[in-house]
């Protein structure tokens, strides 16, 4: 009986140990969570701060770089009118395009929205992209056209406005009227600094845009054109308009459906107005788009993914042909094809007396699990349709060939209309090349009148 008690009072003993010991340990553990979570809030805030310094300095440099790159291009532009010397006027354009480069490359880093810099960027922009068409043409015409000089007064005018808003935004800046804090205020909360900011710069930028001149509008060859940007479809013209119920047809027939399966969900505007009309059809959902002038198919594109593929590519190449043949297109020719996720796209280009057209683009998507149509685009043959009066041939074949480089196999060859930049059309022969490593180029040569005489420019695709 005694021997049990001291048994009992020994392993009581041994429990309080156990206790206290254990006590002693989370304790002990507490602690050490303590102080690593105080390391952790240390570092997290050390990191938080560094990168607050690492965002203002990367902000500052490029809000700096855009300063003196736009003031830069604005002095060059305003040099520019009055310069008269042919290859001078070439150099100072490719400065121009140069600064206009590095400007579009600093509003690429500031923490700003497209809305809050989209008429600066789209100046920026212009502005580059015109200085570098005139650099490759003013030496060829012998200077500036009139109509040129007037454009680079005008954008010479807007640009020293712009220059000297951000000039003034840069004082501010400095003048500490403003703070850049929009990148990494998450970076300085985190820190725990929540010490009252200078109002934003961004607030200044938006009242630049909302006072920005008026774009000049540039009649050239280049993307920024007006007359590309505002090209009204040569297809459509003196088309009729149509209503929703015509358009529900066009879509029907374009399916190979009752008009029932079709609805009409709404419209877009823009250069082109479409009707938009949906149809559930071959287990997928489909968006279809009906010019509103002149009823024609200006795209349809399903929901659904291609399964695994069952038909073969030139299966494929025969489907998409039936259905271009159903819709009723003539003289059209495939340039090139692609299976990307178990669709074959393929596109077809219109062929007028053997000449291929490439603006008259049409891209048909087919499924290579089941052989339904997937996706068609129409927009490039919407646009530029017509039957053009070809210019004679001013280069043989054998003459543009002799500017291909000697290590290059000509595998296929055409004569081909190609659009420029600006939408302008030109008459050129394609070769198709195979390199010495196995890889094939698209070379395109054409024939670019200057001045007095003509000569044969290859330009490579």
């Amino acid at each position: 009986m005694l021997i049990a008690i001291i048994a009992l009072l020994s392993a009581y003993g041994g429990m309080r140990n156990m206790k206290k010991r254990t006590t002693i340990r989370i304790i002990s553990f507490l602690s050490a969570a303590v102080v690593v979570a105080g390391v952790f809030a240390w570092t997290g805030g050390k990191k938080a701060r560094s990168l607050e310094l690492y965002a203002r300095a990367n902000t500052q440099r490029a809000f700096e770089e855009l300063v003196t790159s736009v003031s830069e291009m604005s002095t060059a532009l305003e040099k520019s009118v009055y310069i008269t010397d042919p290859a001078l006027e070439g150099a100072l354009c490719t400065q121009i395009f140069g600064r206009a480069l590095t400007a579009q490359s600093a509003l690429g880093v500031l923490p700003y929205s497209s809305q809050e810099l989209e008429q600066t960027a789209s100046f920026v922009a212009k502005v580059g992209d015109y200085a570098c068409t005139l650099s490759r043409t003013v030496g060829v015409n012998g200077g500036y056209s009139e109509e040129e000089l007037e454009n680079l007064k005008s954008l010479s005018e807007t640009a020293s406005v712009m220059a000297l808003n951000l000039q003034d935004v840069q004082a501010r800046i400095q003048a500490g009227e403003l703070t850049m804090e929009e990148v990494y205020t998450a970076a300085s909360a985190a820190a725990g600094d929540e010490e009252e900011q200078a109002p934003l710069a961004g607030t200044a930028f938006q009242t630049i845009e909302e006072e920005f001149p008026e774009l000049p509008s540039l009649i050239y060859d280049g993307p920024f054109s007006e007359a590309l940007t505002t090209a009204e479809p040569v297809l459509l013209a003196d088309m009729e308009q149509i209503d929703e119920a015509a358009a529900q047809k066009a879509a029907a027939s374009f399916m190979d459906v009752e008009t029932a399966a079709v609805s009409v969900t709404g419209e877009t505007g823009g250069i082109v107005p479409c009707w938009v009309c949906s149809a559930n059809l071959n287990n997928g959902s489909y968006s279809i788009y009906v010019t509103k002038q002149g009823g024609q198919i200006y795209s349809a594109l399903c929901s659904r993914a291609a399964g695994e593929e069952k038909y073969s590519v030139d299966v494929g190449l025969s489907m998409a042909r039936s259905l271009l043949d159903s819709w009723g297109f003539e003289n059209m020719e495939e340039s090139y094809h692609i299976v990307e996720n178990g669709v074959l796209l393929v596109n077809y280009e219109y062929a007028q007396d053997g000449v291929l057209c490439y603006p008259d683009l049409i891209k048909v998507g087919v499924a290579l699990d089941n052989g339904t149509l997937v996706r068609y685009d129409a927009q490039g043959y919407i646009s530029a349709h017509a039957e053009r009066v070809l210019p004679d041939v001013a280069v043989t074949r054998e003459e543009a060939q002799e500017n291909l480089a000697v290590a290059l196999a000509v595998t296929d060859y055409n004569l081909t209309v190609i659009p420029s930049d600006g939408g302008e059309e030109r008459l050129c022969h394609e070769f198709v090349c195979q390199t010495e490593t196995g890889g094939t180029l698209y070379i395109i040569c054409e024939r670019r009148h200057r001045g007095g005489g003509e000569d044969s420019d290859p330009a490579g695709g």
